[in-house]
């Protein structure tokens, strides 16, 4: 994504933020290492998911999502495309002026 690694991972750590892409989702953090780790439990379920960050640059950040403690395939390729769609909306925001931090 076009933009530093910091707000990249502010996106995932601060609560609003985090509500603006990702809604309806109640998250509970386990750590956080700005900028580059951010693990939380997911949905008051047994899945966690971890979050990486890499710095590419100065203005630039790769980010990558594991999704833990899957029960079954069906529910891997369901999130796969759940994270897909969610992270495009996440890399719309943080890239136009709908982010204004």
């Amino acid at each position: 994504m076009a933009v530093p690694a910091l707000r990249l991972f502010e996106a995932f750590a601060d609560e609003a933020a985090r509500a603006r892409w990702l809604p309806d989702v109640e998250v509970r953090v386990r750590t956080a290492t700005a900028p580059r780790i951010f693990r939380a439990d997911w949905a008051g379920g047994p899945t966690r998911i971890v979050v990486g960050i890499d710095a590419v640059g100065e203005s630039k950040a790769r980010v990558s999502i594991l999704h833990e403690k899957l029960t079954a395939a069906e529910q891997a390729a369901e999130l796969k495309a759940y994270w897909r769609d969610r992270l495009a909306a996440l890399k719309a925001l943080l890239e136009t002026d709908g982010d204004r931090r």
